[in-house]
């Protein structure tokens, strides 16, 4: 009895399969095999923390101002010497005892008193004062205001306070005064010592007295206020000036011409 041939064909091809290895057909009928899913591995993202920046300060520029050169002192320039102080312009006249004088003249002495601190007591040795017309010994200087001589003896003692004189003329000056030491004989024969001093600013000063300020023979010009000629130089140094004197317009002349 012979085969089929799709029998004798089925059977061939399984013999070949099982020689070369190859599997088996499925059936026709058979169901496919899923296809196995191949799954790619996406690279994995390492993530780059990025540092966080620093706070950056914002720089502000600084700007250092250029120092100016300091101005160069005049070659006038003092320091204010101590102890100066203005007067008051009280032009009221005060009388002391037997004396006429202003108040601000009794300042001044007032002051002057403060700065010397010795013995002597100012407004207790007058021995001539302002407004006194007349006396030919004061050469018209005590005519007007401002104008005021001293006794230079101790109150007790009577006797005359040498020692002390600089430390007075200084005190007065300071406090606004041109002032001298007129020693005995100065004026006239048997002249008695005695202090001059005439308060410089003083409205009232009589033509004598403001030329002893900054006249010829003034205080001001280095010389010693009396009207002689050639003017004798001040025994007690050069002149005080004091800032309210240089407002007034007063100044150092001994470097001026007449």
């Amino acid at each position: 009895m012979s085969r089929p041939p799709t029998l004798l064909l089925l059977a061939i091809l399984v013999a070949a399969a099982s020689a070369c290895n190859l599997p088996l057909l499925a059936a026709a009928d058979d169901t496919p095999a899923a296809e196995p899913s191949i799954i790619i591995p996406l690279p994995t993202e390492t993530a780059t923390v990025l540092p966080t920046p620093s706070f950056m300060p914002t720089l502000t520029a600084t700007f250092s101002p250029t120092p100016s050169p300091a101005p160069s002192p005049s070659p006038m320039a003092t320091a204010t010497p101590y102890g100066c102080l203005k007067p008051p312009d009280d032009m009221t006249r005060v009388r002391l005892g037997e004396h006429v004088l202003t108040r601000r003249t009794v300042a001044m002495l007032e002051h002057a008193q403060t700065l010397y601190g010795g013995p002597l007591q100012f407004l207790a040795a007058i021995t001539q004062g302002s407004y006194t017309p007349g006396l030919a010994a004061s050469f018209g200087t005590h005519d007007g205001g401002g104008a005021v001589d001293l006794s230079v003896r101790h109150p007790q003692t009577g006797a005359v306070l040498y020692d002390d004189l600089e430390a007075m003329i200084r005190a007065l000056r300071l406090a606004g005064f041109a002032a001298w030491v007129r020693y005995e004989d100065d004026l006239y024969p048997g002249s008695p010592i005695h202090i001059h001093a005439i308060a410089i600013g003083d409205p009232d000063l009589s033509p004598a007295a403001r030329d002893q300020v900054d006249g010829p023979a003034g205080y001001l010009r280095g010389f010693d206020g009396l009207p002689v000629d050639p003017p004798q130089p001040d025994r007690h140094g050069g002149p005080i000036l004091c800032p309210w004197m240089e407002e007034m317009g007063y100044r150092d002349l001994r470097s001026e011409g007449l």
